[in-house]
């Protein structure tokens, strides 16, 4: 990833009281003043640009100040310093979390109803993964039958999707074939190539959609108020990034329909509702 990603940040940054420190230092004896955040990074204040050097790679001990919770981010990317005064503005990227280090995360940046409708608005699929070594899985039987669901949904989905992709492969291979031997015709040609690639990106954007989802359910925290917590936090992905017939034949097949049937109907309910895409 070139530096110039690092630094767009995806996701709105929030000010947020929190604390930060080395992974060693477990008591906080020596923590850095947090400034902002946002799913995937974070800034700081420092006293000497020395502390830290842009593109190193740092083991960070997070306390959330209002909450008392604390974390680990044990793979962050340090992006930039900025002079302030007599300080460094510190921003990192984070590389990689455990789900457990993106709910601790989550719960720093999503502190209400506004915040997260003005962060979900511009966030970005990768912004909910993470990785499976270290993330524990659910206990709940009902969590995975839900995974299930997710995942049969994206497999209906892209088999009913097929058929329009067969359509735009030959609407560019008749482009190709109108030639005859003279010159292709460029426009036509990249009008039903863009088609395509726009087919392609929607598609591969559901099926992710729905994947992450399904990787989200399996991994459903046991505690409580974890629990309760991760179910906003998948609650907000699929506001933001399951289509609304995705949402709808979602909500079908936990009525015990199947998820071919669900998408069909799904399909017929927004053709007869008014405001519906």
């Amino acid at each position: 990833m070139i530096q110039m990603d690092l630094e767009q940040r995806q996701s709105s940054r929030f000010l947020r009281p929190f604390l930060v420190t080395s992974n060693e230092d477990e008591s906080f004896l020596a923590p850095f003043n947090g400034f902002d955040v946002n799913l995937t990074g974070l800034s700081f204040w420092v006293e000497d640009a020395d502390f830290f050097l842009p593109e190193q790679q740092i083991s960070l001990r997070i306390k959330n100040t209002e909450t008392d919770e604390v974390y680990c981010l044990e793979s962050v990317e340090v992006v930039h310093q900025r002079a302030e005064g007599e300080r460094f503005l510190c921003g990192c990227h984070i590389v990689q979390v455990t789900s457990a280090q993106l709910l601790s995360h989550y719960r720093i940046v999503m502190t209400d109803e506004k915040t997260a409708l003005v962060s979900m608005a511009d966030s970005k699929l990768s912004e909910f993964d993470f990785i499976e070594d270290g993330s524990s899985l659910s206990t709940d039987q009902a969590d995975f039958q839900e995974a299930s669901m997710a995942l049969n949904l994206a497999v209906s989905q892209l088999k009913s999707s097929r058929s329009w992709g067969h359509v735009l492969l030959q609407d560019i291979q008749d482009t190709i074939d109108s030639a005859q031997g003279t010159q292709i015709d460029i426009e036509a040609l990249k009008l039903v190539l863009s088609r395509f690639s726009e087919y392609y990106d929607h598609m591969s954007d559901m099926t992710i959609a729905l994947g992450m989802l399904a990787k989200l359910l399996a991994h459903t925290p046991e505690q409580p108020e974890d629990k309760s917590s991760w179910k906003t936090l998948i609650s907000d992905f699929e506001t933001r990034f399951l289509t609304e017939q995705q949402q709808i034949a979602y909500d079908f097949m936990h009525q015990g329909m199947t998820a071919d049937d669900a998408l069909k109907i799904a399909e017929e309910y927004m053709a007869q509702t008014p405001g519906s895409l």
